[in-house]
């Protein structure tokens, strides 16, 4: 087998992983904010597809962005903290000039699957395998970092990928439930909570265009999340420059659950369905408003009502990264980080200080107590 990088998938194409896509409950509107982020890449990121082909056949295909100069305040909370720290990794950062090739759900598939697909099950393996041999191979990267489900560890093992922990991906089983009442009868704290301050609450589900009144709102609450996370998209700056620019808020392909306080916006989830899949594109809360209001606890449970309402099986919310989203949640699916550099140095490094790393940071929130092994 042999991979080929690309900046097109043509229908032709898609139409080949159309299985893959059917065995998932998903539809082909999967590809839609991938095709939007290649066609807006620049030379510092750089989106393309790895396809795979066993002859002339294609048979795999992986999602992946490159980023160059990486910036290692992407991966480092208390590096992107104001003061001499910030400036230090920012310096490494463009000293060193690390191209970094990274595949993960949140930014790349709406957080529905891997992005990672296959013409039929049996090719899988084979595939998977002529992937990580061709990034290995990549003379362009210095590392390869992928967030992937724990149940392929052993491939990426074989092919000399260093597992690291990660937190789960959250999900909801929808359904478990005819009605939404069903869920909060076992989350009774959550239903009382859920009428507190009702007369300065308001949570509205839109699918259309928003207003660039409401757009600025978002954008302020995108930036007070950016600010307090705990984890950072590995191209955050691209992300936010960008991603208001998007079909995902200038057309009605996709769901917005607003949570307003006194009329103004104090947090959002935007949504893309896909076939039977919800999956969360992105979120951001303001802390000024949203601060004992209980405005994530509203998205979690109008998110669960829309789907049930629309019979969907699964809504995705991406990688446990707080303690409301793990504590509502139904249902967690292990994943690992995968490292591969062809560098010594950069190898001995990313183990030495993955302790301090962003994703290190969130498998401790859902692990706490326990020591990563060495």
């Amino acid at each position: 087998m042999r991979c080929t990088k690309d900046t097109r998938l043509t229908g032709a194409e898609k139409r080949i992983f159309a299985g893959h896509l059917a065995a998932e409950g998903l539809a082909d509107n999967v590809w839609d904010l991938f095709g939007e982020w290649v066609s807006r890449s620049t030379p510092e990121v750089a989106f393309y597809y790895l396809k795979v082909h066993r002859g002339s056949e294609l048979v795999g295909l992986g999602l992946f962005v490159q980023i160059k100069p990486f910036d290692l305040r992407t991966s480092y909370a208390a590096l992107r903290k104001p003061g001499a720290l910030n400036r230090m990794g920012g310096l490494i950062s463009k000293l060193s000039g690390n191209s970094v090739v990274v595949a993960f759900r949140n930014l790349i598939t709406s957080n529905h699957t891997r992005p990672l697909f296959f013409s039929a099950p049996e090719v899988e393996d084979a595939a998977m395998g002529a992937l990580l041999a061709h990034l290995k191979a990549d003379a362009t990267a210095d590392m390869v970092t992928i967030v992937d489900t724990a149940g392929n560890d052993e491939l990426y093992r074989h092919a000399d990928f260093t597992p690291y922990p990660s937190s789960s991906e959250a999900w909801f089983d929808v359904t478990r439930y005819r009605d939404i009442s069903e869920y909060l009868a076992a989350h009774r704290s959550l239903r009382r909570n859920l009428k507190r301050r009702a007369t300065r609450i308001t949570v509205e589900v839109r699918d259309d265009v928003l207003s660039e009144e409401e757009l600025e709102q978002l954008t302020a609450c995108v930036g007070c999340s950016a600010q307090h996370s705990l984890v950072a998209n590995p191209c955050q700056r691209f992300f936010e420059e960008n991603i208001f620019d998007t079909d995902v808020y200038r057309s009605n392909k996709h769901v917005h659950i607003l949570v307003r306080v006194d009329g103004v916006i104090a947090g959002f989830h935007t949504f893309q369905v896909s076939g039977l899949s919800m999956g969360g594109v992105l979120g951001g809360f303001n802390r000024e408003l949203s601060r004992n209001n209980f405005v994530y606890e509203r998205v979690i449970v109008t998110s669960l009502d829309y789907a049930i309402g629309r019979q969907l099986k699964r809504i995705h919310y991406s990688l446990v990264d707080n303690q409301t989203k793990l504590r509502l949640v139904d249902l967690r699916e292990p994943c690992g980080l995968y490292f591969y550099s062809n560098s010594r140095l950069n190898r001995t490094v990313f183990k030495r200080t993955f302790k301090h790393n962003d994703v290190h940071a969130l498998w401790q929130l859902e692990n706490p107590g326990q020591v990563m092994e060495k």
